[in-house]
This record gives structure tokens, C-alpha cells and sequence, in this order.
């Protein structure tokens, strides 16, 4: 089992942007979607095994993110309690793609078709973070 926590705010995976140069049409990743991934790549380096995992795997993650400065103290105190939900952009599914992009790209697994169950959530906390856990399921475990 790997689990760590990743010093940033959580990003989405954006669309892929599309153009068209010299008369043909290309897909392009925007600016700041490149750099969202940069930083999570070199955020998750340190974590990565030194093989890949083969088999089924099971990742768990928490987005956590600041509250927003324009609520009032007592909303603060509510979203840092857990009473007030993150029901706001970016969305639980783009959320889940760009970590499982990421950790595809370094490596922890062949394929994010080896990931078997996502275990996911997005809530508010004082500094915005990732808390990531990844394991291999044995062989026969239920899941």
C-alpha cells in the first residue's frame, strides 16, 4: 500500500483544445492545463514505485480544498466541520482522471484499467490537498 498527501490544490482534467494550423486541425493541451499536470507529476515522483503495480488495484483519494475567502466566518467554520459540502467546480469525475492520468504517466500501474475500485470525495479543509492511497488486491480478496 502507497499512501501519501500531495501539497496542492486540486485540479480537473480540462478538455483537449482543438485548432486548426497551415489548414489541418490539431488537439492541443491549454497552458494551465499543462502546467496543472507538471506539478502534480512532480508531486507524485517521489511516491511512485519502482515497478509497476500489475494486477487489480484499488485508489482512494480526498480532494481537499480552501474554503472560498468570500464566506462569511461562520460558513467557514461550517465547511471546515464538514456540515457544508463541496458541490462546486471542478467536478468528482475530471478530478478522478487527472490523478489516474498522472499516476499512469509515472508509472504506478501498466493501464488505469487496472484500477478495479475508486473510492473518491471532495470537501473543504484548511489548505487544499490530495490525501492518496493505492494498493494491489491479493489475489482472491474480495474487494
Amino acid at each position: 500500500m502507497i499512501a501519501f498527501t500531495l501539497n496542492t490544490i486540486p485540479t480537473a482534467q480540462a478538455r483537449a483544445r482543438h485548432g486548426v494550423v497551415n489548414g489541418h486541425s490539431m488537439t492541443y493541451k491549454s497552458g494551465p492545463q499543462r502546467a496543472a499536470e507538471q506539478t502534480l507529476d512532480a508531486l507524485l515522483a517521489p511516491h511512485a514505485p519502482t515497478a509497476p503495480m500489475v494486477g487489480a488495484v484499488v485508489l482512494e483519494f480526498r480532494a481537499v480544498f480552501p474554503p472560498p475567502k468570500s464566506v462569511s466566518k461562520k460558513e467557514r467554520a461550517a465547511m471546515l466541520r464538514g456540515w457544508v459540502h463541496h458541490t462546486k467546480k471542478p467536478d468528482l469525475d475530471n478530478l478522478t482522471k487527472q490523478l489516474k492520468d498522472a499516476m499512469t504517466r509515472l508509472n504506478f500501474w501498466g493501464d488505469d484499467r487496472q484500477v478495479v475500485r475508486t473510492a473518491s470525495e471532495k470537501r473543504y479543509g484548511e489548505v487544499g490537498h490530495w490525501e492518496v492511497c493505492v494498493r494491489e488486491v491479493a489475489g482472491g480478496e474480495a474487494i
